[in-house]
């Protein structure tokens, strides 16, 4: 069942999907580029290149354990938006 607008009770709502936006924070983060930054690091600074690979994989871990999880993932929070009065709000599956 679509949801309706608590605002003006309008049913031309949309959900609002942050993926890209996530996916841009994600991608430098990622363990792939921390050990190819590591490993070019390393490169320049006349170091084994191996260092750059433990460097980049331990800091990978930190980011990894660092980040928020979800306890319950069945409830997810969706953001909608309103069409006819552009009001945000959020909404549990």
């Amino acid at each position: 069942m679509k949801p309706l607008c608590p605002r003006c009770q309008s049913s031309a709502v949309y959900v609002m999907t942050n993926s890209n936006n996530q996916q841009l924070v994600d991608e430098p983060l990622s363990p792939a580029a921390l050990i190819g930054l590591g490993v070019s690091l390393c490169k320049s600074f006349k170091v084994h290149p191996m260092i750059g690979v433990v460097a980049g994989t331990a800091i990978a871990a930190v980011i990894e354990i660092a980040k928020p999880h979800s306890a319950l993932p069945l409830l997810i929070n969706n953001q909608h938006r309103c069409d006819d009065c552009t009001h945000i709000f959020s909404t549990i599956n």
